[in-house]
């Protein structure tokens, strides 16, 4: 892993920041070298940094190493290639260019010299942990920036090349699998030893994420490599702390062992189960990029793993047992997590998960409900609000301070074309770029009074710890909801014998996934 520079490279990172070439763009030395970036919109961007060596030919599959120091001043003013993905109509972005080579940050901050160091906040981007970037429009906002804060938006290894396990590539040292992950962990080490030079506080970072970015948070949150490294964390509409991860080597649950889905992959690739190591890691670190995503199938889910060390034990379990790291949290999910099951569909549809309950649960926790309303507000208790809740109440019991919220404001250009918030609309409010979203043909004076709101809340939870006076912290004893909709109102127990039934539920089948 990268672990933290010398005295003597923070100091001169801290001392060389700000200076500007020339031309008038910002410069900024970090522990690598110099970096020349842009000024946009009045804010310092630097983008395409990279925090970690290229994870290519004999790094592929490996933790990531230290970057290699460069001479002269690098030029930071374009975003480095999205992470290697499959294609997909589900993706949200243009993306391509692509490349394994994509261990890179990018930093936003509106002043590189700050009387007082600035708050951090690191961006997690979600995408299912196989698809998604952290280049996107809608999360690399000057706007976010300018309230006080230096933003860092981050990529990671995703699918095969960042969650894959097989039993050929375990080390010693290195567990097989979570190379993402551990890449995440590099990043924040980065960001430890270099955010001051672009004027942040490295004591004072705050993680967020949404969907598959939120369960990195929440992963984080119990991952002994990631203590120290933030001291707030923000997750969006999360289902890691309920769902059970996969192990190496046994089911979880519903999920086959990780490393079963390794070879069944090493066996498109031509790889007999009896290949010898050396043959299955030569073959597959041979193979070039588009050969390996070209046997990926629409059933293939690369995630992370409980490999015992990196990731001890299912997060819900080290949450309980009292494992986390000392954070202050903030946690919620939208009134539409159903539209993220419409899309996909199959085993993970709201129909489906409508049919875990019996009718005389249904008529008892849902009164009234019927049709496609019923099957989506079950799905978003199972899959995200309980797990919410779990979370919210364990890092609570601990002693932490926890903040939570419900999404119900509605774009006013959407009202009429959907139920409700769906997954992932809460970004470009929380990030004020509601410009970037394709299906906003206008943005409404109140849609901007909400998305301020949002991103204010976000802001100062950074800085204080607390998002505001308003929005009071939540307790398993009085369990309150900030509703963020039409009006903005505390709500006590909002959904509670939903959530605790799923709660329980939860509970029950992570404890079956350990014995």
């Amino acid at each position: 892993m990268i672990r933290a520079t010398s005295v003597l490279t923070t100091l001169s990172a801290v001392l060389l920041a700000g200076c500007s070439s020339l031309t008038g763009s910002p410069e900024v030395q970090v522990s690598a070298g110099r970096l020349i970036g842009s000024n946009i919109d009045g804010i310092s961007a630097f983008r395409g940094i990279p925090y970690a060596a290229p994870p290519t030919g004999e790094l592929r599959w490996r933790s990531p190493r230290p970057v290699a120091a460069w001479e002269g001043v690098r030029a930071a003013q374009a975003y480095a290639p999205h992470c290697a993905q499959t294609m997909s109509e589900f993706a949200g972005f243009e993306q391509k260019p692509m490349s394994e080579d994509c261990l890179t940050v990018n930093v936003w901050t509106p002043d590189l010299q700050p009387k007082l160091p600035l708050p951090v906040m690191v961006w997690i981007h979600g995408g299912g942990y196989s698809l998604g970037s952290g280049n996107k429009a809608r999360t690399n906002s000057p706007t976010f920036a300018r309230q006080g804060v230096v933003l860092v938006t981050l990529n990671y290894r995703l699918s095969i090349f960042g969650f894959m396990s097989h039993p050929a590539f375990a080390q010693p040292d290195e567990p097989s699998g979570n190379y993402g992950l551990q890449d995440v962990v590099a990043a924040l080490q980065w960001v430890q030893d270099n955010v001051a030079a672009f004027g942040g506080d490295p004591s004072r970072v705050t993680i967020f994420g949404e969907s598959a970015g939120a369960g990195i948070v929440n992963t984080l949150l119990v991952m002994p490599s990631a203590a120290g490294l933030f001291q707030q964390a923000i997750s969006e509409s999360s289902s890691v702390g309920l769902a059970p991860d996969p192990y190496p080597a046994k089911r979880a649950g519903f999920l086959p062992p990780s490393e079963k889905m390794g070879l069944e992959f090493a066996k498109r690739m031509g790889l007999a189960n009896d290949a010898s190591p050396e043959v299955v890691v030569g073959t597959l670190r041979a193979a070039n990029t588009d050969e390996l995503l070209a046997v990926i199938t629409d059933r293939d889910r690369y995630t992370p793993v409980i490999d015992g060390k990196l990731f001890p034990d299912q997060v819900g379990a080290l949450l309980a047992a009292g494992k986390a790291h000392p954070v202050a949290y903030m946690t919620g999910g939208n009134s539409w997590e159903a539209s993220l099951g419409r899309d996909i569909g199959g085993g993970f549809s709201p129909e489906f998960s409508a049919r875990l309950l019996t009718q005389e649960q249904k008529n008892s926790l849902y009164a009234g409900m019927r049709g496609e309303t019923l099957e989506d507000e079950i799905f978003g208790d199972l899959v995200v609000h309980s797990s919410s809740h779990y979370v919210a109440t364990q890092l609570s019991n601990a002693g932490m301070p926890v903040y939570r919220y419900y999404l119900s404001y509605l774009a006013e250009a959407r009202r009429g074309v959907q139920p409700g918030v769906a997954h992932e609309d809460d970004i470009a409010f929380v990030m004020q770029t509601l410009e970037t979203e394709p299906d906003l043909t206008t943005v409404s004076d109140k849609d901007r009074e909400v998305s301020q709101l949002l991103s204010n809340y976000w802001v100062q939870f950074a800085k204080t710890g607390v998002p505001g006076p308003e929005w009071p912290a939540f307790s398993a004893a009085k369990p309150l909801t900030l509703e963020i909709g039409d009006n903005v109102e505390v709500r006590e127990g909002l959904f509670s014998n939903r959530l605790k039934f799923h709660t329980e539920r939860g509970r029950t089948m992570m404890e079956r996934t350990r014995n």
